[in-house]
């Protein structure tokens, strides 16, 4: 079984990861003449799969009452969601 600060240290990790991947995509499609609405896509699911490591592992909600754990799931998918539709 994996030790509390091996999970929060690889979840910190996967959050450094998804940061510098969604700055090197802003890099790419600042030069490129791809479809704008494509990058706010890409960026919107980084933002929701960064939300969900956040309720899981450091706000430790994986195992708390499915209602409050899909309260605060559904703020991180729903609010990027409409933010998308925004810009389309």
């Amino acid at each position: 079984m994996m030790k509390f600060w091996q999970r929060y240290a690889l979840s910190w990790g996967w959050l450094i990861i998804l940061t510098m991947a969604s700055v090197a995509i802003g890099q790419y499609f600042q030069y490129a003449t791809l479809n704008s609405v494509l990058f706010i896509a890409i960026v919107m699911l980084i933002i929701a799969l960064k939300g969900q490591q956040i309720v899981d592992v450091f706000m430790e909600l994986k195992h708390a009452p499915s209602l409050w754990r899909n309260i605060m799931l559904s703020y991180v998918i729903v609010v990027p969601l409409i933010i998308t539709l925004i810009y389309i």
